[in-house]
This record gives C-alpha cells, sequence and structure tokens, in this order.
C-alpha cells in the first residue's frame, strides 16, 4: 500500500449506481461497509472524505482502514459483487467448494464476520485452475474456504468454534460437532491456539498414498522416508509440479471448521438431510503437538460427533491420512 492510502483510496460516492438495483447480498454488504466508513468519519467529526483527509488527528491505521473499507465498497457496488474474486472461483471450483462471508456467517451468525478484515483472495486464475488438475489427476478436490477470527477480534479458538458450531448443528439436526472434549478440554491447542482472518485452499479428502504411513522421518527409524507421510506429501507436490513449501497440513481446528463450514453450507445448498461430511471414514493428521508431545489428528466426522485424538509418529493406521492446504504459487501472487 502507497505511504499515503488516500493515493488510491475511492470517495464513498456512486451516482451512477442505484442502492436498489444492487442484489441483496450486496447491497447488505455495502451497507455494511458504508456504517463502519462512517463511524470513522464520526470518530474525527468529519462529514466527508475530504474532510476526513485534511484532519491532522487522523491515525495512520485509521486512514488505511478506511482505505481498504472504501475500496471495497467501490468494488461491491461497482461490480455488483460482495469478495473481489469469489465469482470466478465459484465458476471453476463449484459453488459448493466455495465458502466465503455468506456461508460463514451462516454457520456463526449474521454480522460476525468484521468485513474490513476480510482480506483479498490471494489466488490467481492460475492458482485456482490447478485445482481441476489436481482433481483430474488424483480425485482430490479443494475447498476454497474463509477462517475467521472470532467477533472481538481475538483468535477463533476450539473452544469458541465447538460452542457456536453446535448451537447452527442443533438448528439443522446435524447431530454433534465434536464427539468429547475431556481429554484436550484444558489444552492449548483448543483454548488458545486460534483462526485469524485468511482464505485457504484446503482438500477435502486426504492426499493418495498417505494413509498407513508413519507421520515422518527421524534418524535411526527402521523404516525408510517411503514409508512416511512427509514422503507421500513430496511425491504428491512433484506429481502436480507444486512447490512442496507451498503445502501445509491444516491445524486440527481449521481441518474441523472447514469440514463444519461445508457440511452447513451444502445443507442449505442441498436440503435437509444433503449436506456432505468429510472426513467421516477418514482422519487428517496434523502437525500439532498435544500437551504430551503426541501429534494431534481429527476425523469420523459423522453425526455423533467430529474425533479429535493424538497418537506418536509410529503409528501406521490404514484410515490415517493426510489433508492439505495450498497457498498460491504462481509469481503474481507471490510476489505481491
Amino acid at each position: 500500500m502507497p505511504t499515503n492510502p488516500f493515493e488510491t483510496a475511492p470517495n464513498l460516492t456512486t451516482s451512477h449506481i442505484r442502492r436498489q438495483d444492487l442484489p441483496t447480498s450486496v447491497r447488505r454488504y455495502a451497507d455494511k461497509l458504508a456504517a463502519q466508513i462512517r463511524e470513522i468519519y464520526a470518530k474525527y467529526g468529519a462529514k466527508n472524505f475530504e474532510e476526513l483527509k485534511e484532519n491532522k488527528k487522523l491515525s495512520a491505521q485509521d486512514a488505511r482502514k478506511v482505505a481498504d473499507l472504501l475500496k471495497a465498497f467501490q468494488n461491491a457496488v461497482e461490480k455488483k459483487e460482495i469478495e473481489p474474486g469469489l465469482k470466478e472461483a465459484i465458476e471453476i471450483l463449484g459453488r459448493e467448494n466455495v465458502h466465503g462471508i455468506e456461508d460463514v456467517e451462516a454457520m456463526l451468525g449474521q454480522g460476525f464476520v468484521d468485513i474490513s478484515k476480510v482480506p483479498p483472495i490471494p489466488y490467481t486464475t492460475e492458482d485456482l485452475e490447478k485445482s481441476k488438475e489436481i482433481k483430474e489427476k488424483t480425485g482430490i478436490e479443494e475447498m476454497l474456504i474463509l477462517f475467521v477470527a472470532d467477533k472481538d477480534g481475538t483468535p477463533l479458538t476450539g473452544e469458541r468454534m465447538h460452542e457456536l458450531i453446535q448451537a447452527e448443528y442443533d438448528k439443522l439436526d446435524l447431530g454433534k460437532f465434536l464427539f468429547n472434549t475431556d481429554w484436550y478440554k484444558n489444552g492449548d491447542f483448543f483454548k488458545k491456539l486460534g483462526l485469524s482472518y485468511e482464505w485457504k485452499l484446503i482438500t477435502k479428502q486426504t492426499i493418495p498414498d498417505s494413509k498407513g504411513k508413519r507421520h515422518h522421518h527421524e534418524p535411526g527409524d527402521i523404516f525408510t522416508r517411503q514409508h512416511t507421510q512427509e514422503y507421500a506429501i513430496e511425491e504428491y507436490a512433484k506429481k502436480l509440479d507444486i512447490p512442496r513449501d507451498r503445502l501445509h497440513r491444516p491445524e486440527p481446528f481449521q481441518m474441523l471448521y472447514a469440514i463444519a463450514l461445508h457440511l452447513i453450507t451444502t445443507e442449505h445448498l442441498n436440503g435437509k438431510g444433503k449436506g456432505e461430511r468429510i472426513l467421516k471414514n477418514e482422519w487428517h493428521w496434523s502437525d500439532v503437538r498435544s500437551s504430551g508431545g503426541l501429534f494431534v489428528f481429527v476425523g469420523s466426522a459423522d453425526p455423533v460427533g467430529a474425533i479429535v485424538s493424538r497418537n506418536s509418529r509410529d503409528r501406521r493406521d490404514g484410515d490415517f491420512g493426510v489433508c492439505l492446504s495450498r497457498e498460491s504459487f504462481s509469481t503474481k501472487s507471490s510476489d505481491t
């Protein structure tokens, strides 16, 4: 962003567009943006954008925030879309595999998302088209997910997520979100580790050849690297020509958030009892360790509730695999 954020900020004027001509969802979104913009105006006693620019007490943080809000407002009203790039993502991945603001608020509650903190989708057309190639070559589908912080701006922890998501599961008669939290209810990965605002592409299934493998290889192991999930990830990256450092194992509650968001969204899209449950019959093994030093895994996400457990790297169960999140690999995105 430029030193002076107002160099590229539009004004809160769209005289050529009538509010009533906007789609309902865009109108709601634009109204929220306008309300946040006017809050900043009022904070500094400014009646409009021009007066705000001249206010010598305007903080750099508020200057950046209002500039970002104004750009988002202009984009929403002129392009008639909420999140820039969302329409293209839906065209490429399919509506059921793209979960933005609307879906997140359907899960966590209307008004939960702080629109000013939603970042631009970081994936280019090339990144998104890669999902088609991945599905063709491996059968693995990817979802585009908006992760958010809690309503007060703090990280959205697993503990808080459990409270919010279970309430929506109850409304839709989807059963339990989590099976039993007793062993980890005081664990850091449940009470302290949390989500923030970001977009991620995440696989809906565990990747090929990652099941029945050890978590990773260490010196002195009697098994070779070929017997590990890390090797499966490397081979997956090579086959698809994706840099290995762009692939990551989602954290336990990143994966569980994605599972719930996809189920609730597809339940709304397809009708009662027709939501898609991912990781229903398999497990994702993360890099996050429990307080005892074991690696946390999640899965068996059926109506009885998703299970969260842990084990040592030596475990080699046949239904234990790895889901992956993917960063942008395109030159344009990685250079910005």
